[in-house]
């Protein structure tokens, strides 16, 4: 899922030494009996990831005893729900991003009900609930233009693998998280609850 130029290092999982830790959850929760998942549309602001579609996270701070207690907490902080830890099921692929340096840890986690959302104003522009089914669907994956911004220079428009539904435009880390998701549930190797 990362743009061809970029598929290389991932690879080699080889990340800077000073790479910023960060944690990120995948959240799966039932609405009308089908699952769905949270993304947001980041404020716009002076930063590589302005704009754009993510899962709840951010970089861990010296509050957080883990990685996962930091996608406890930011998600917390982005969305207003909190997760218990219990609902944690287990983590997925380790991820750099090279345009920010952050080296992301996503989490998945299962509710039984879908939660009620109060973003946060200031980080979050909206929040997305996704089917998972209609995500999923090949219609809605395809190679698309996407701006990348980072290494302190001007924007660059690539061509770059995303999935594509509701107007939003999926790309990069997000894409690859998702991506590996959809890998698991395909396998059967996911928990046997997300199996049902």
């Amino acid at each position: 899922m990362a743009p061809k130029d970029r598929q290389e290092g991932l690879l080699h999982r080889q990340w800077p030494k000073d790479a910023k830790q960060s944690a990120v959850t995948f959240l799966l929760y039932p609405v009308d009996n089908r699952w769905h998942v949270v993304v947001m549309k980041r404020v716009e602001y002076d930063g590589v990831h302005s704009g754009q579609i993510s899962l709840p996270g951010g970089q861990k701070e010296a509050v957080d005893k883990d990685l996962l207690a930091t996608a406890q907490r930011e998600f917390e902080e982005e969305t207003g729900v909190f997760i218990p830890y219990d609902a944690y099921v287990g983590p997925l692929s380790d991820l750099y991003i090279p345009p920010s340096n952050f080296l992301v840890q996503a989490f998945v986690a299962v509710l039984e009900e879908e939660p009620h959302f109060k973003p946060d104003a200031s980080e979050v522009q909206e929040l997305i609930s996704l089917d998972l089914e209609s995500l999923f669907s090949p219609t809605n994956f395809k190679q698309d233009e996407v701006v990348m911004r980072g290494g302190g220079g001007n924007p660059q428009t690539i061509k770059a693998p995303c999935y594509a539904l509701k107007g939003l435009r999926i790309w990069g880390a997000t894409a690859m998280i998702i991506s590996e998701i959809q890998q698991l549930m395909e396998d059967n190797s996911m928990p046997t609850l997300l199996l049902q």
